[in-house]
């Protein structure tokens, strides 16, 4: 079992830094699309990259519970 819960912790840090990678994109994104005055579309990468801050928060919290 402490295999396992290694693994798991293991790749909760890499869908940390993962989901962080692609937030840092869609932030990159939203201030381009917005340059070339696709306002929705930078207003809805502007939302992805928020919701993969929220998404961090939770697998954050999972990484410390792995080992509660």
């Amino acid at each position: 079992m402490e295999k396992e819960k290694a693994k798991l912790k293991a790749l909760i840090r890499h869908w940390i830094e993962h989901t962080r990678e692609h937030g840092k994109n869609f932030k990159k994104w939203s201030e381009k699309a917005d340059e070339m005055k696709m306002v929705k579309t930078s207003e809805y990468l502007l939302k992805a990259a928020e919701a993969t801050e929220k998404t961090i928060e939770y697998l954050e919290k999972a990484c410390r519970e792995v080992d509660a």
